[in-house]
């Protein structure tokens, strides 16, 4: 599938709650309401569910750092979503802060609100990485909030989803502001990344087990264990083309490192919006008018997306 070009369709938008790119002026039934937050608008955004919280993480000038959709029953994020841009994808911060702190929004719900701690028998995954957020040092220090947090295998976490991870990260992500990456550069990365939680059709058992964890009111909760991590991404180039992209991969040690594993597992990983949206139950980038987000969600081309 050719990128699809948004010049017709798109105008940009620079209000103070919104990524600097394109927002919808056509038609599109399934957007979000914004309502008085205009942050649910912004085009990284899958459509919010209201049996779930809310939590948009913005730093002390304002800017939007990233979002999350939380299930308190599971003690953990449905997904979170943030971007790659002129801004966001710089590296002003070159080290992790290690800022280990509890959710902020449940500090007035300590029962939601889990305590730090080590996962007994997993890693503590960062959803959004540390390495993700390296523009500025708050920015950084909010990764570290324990409802960005997901029980992870070690060796999936640190090499299997790590490969994709770090390809989103550095050949996309950070390639916008990079003036020799000519495909890239001054684009903007959309981003949607979690782990799997609610049962579908397509995958019926989307949770593998529960990992005991304390909230801060002392109590023990059982937090779920993603059977699959998911990621999807959607690209706007400088002059407004769009293409998007989904990965999906089983939460498990494949005991193989091999580079043409590696390789071969990045690309088995690969799919369709669309085909992401029937595994995982959520309605990715819901504010692109509908022509335009059934057109980049149907397809994809791997040969459009450098290091797969």
């Amino acid at each position: 599938m050719v990128a699809l070009s948004l010049s017709a369709t798109f105008f940009i938008s620079c209000s103070k709650d919104e990524e600097k790119g394109p927002s919808v002026d056509s038609t599109n039934i399934n957007a979000n309401i914004a309502g008085t937050d205009n942050t649910v608008s912004r085009l990284e955004m899958p459509h919010l569910n209201s049996n779930y919280d809310y939590i948009c993480h913005k730093l002390g000038n304002g800017d939007v750092n990233y979002t999350i959709e939380y299930d308190k029953s599971l003690c953990h994020a449905r997904w979170v979503a943030y971007t790659y841009d002129s801004h966001s994808a710089q590296r002003n911060w070159t080290k992790r802060t290690d800022a280990w702190a509890v959710e902020p929004f449940y500090d007035n719900n300590k029962q939601y609100q889990l305590a730090v701690q080590y996962f007994n028998g997993y890693n503590r995954g960062h959803l959004v990485g540390s390495a993700e957020r390296y523009y500025s040092q708050e920015a950084n220090m909010q990764t570290f909030y324990m409802s960005n947090m997901s029980p992870m295998i070690s060796a999936f976490n640190s090499t299997y989803w790590g490969e994709i991870e770090d390809l989103v990260r550095d050949v996309w992500g950070h390639n916008v502001v990079n003036q020799n990456s000519s495909e890239y550069y001054g684009g903007t990365l959309y981003v949607v990344k979690g782990g799997t939680l609610q049962a579908t059709t397509a995958n019926p058992n989307p949770i593998m087990g529960y990992c005991s964890v304390k909230n801060m009111m002392g109590n023990s909760v059982d937090m779920a264990i993603p059977r699959y991590y998911f990621i999807a991404c959607l690209f706007v180039s400088a002059t407004g083309s769009a293409k998007a992209i989904g990965f999906k991969l089983e939460h498990k040690n494949y005991n193989n490192t091999s580079d043409s594993f590696l390789m071969e597992l990045r690309r088995n990983a690969a799919c369709s919006i669309d085909e992401l949206e029937t595994f995982t139950g959520i309605d990715f980038f819901c504010n692109l008018s509908d022509g335009v987000e059934n057109a980049v969600e149907s397809a994809y081309n791997i040969s459009q997306w450098a290091g797969i």
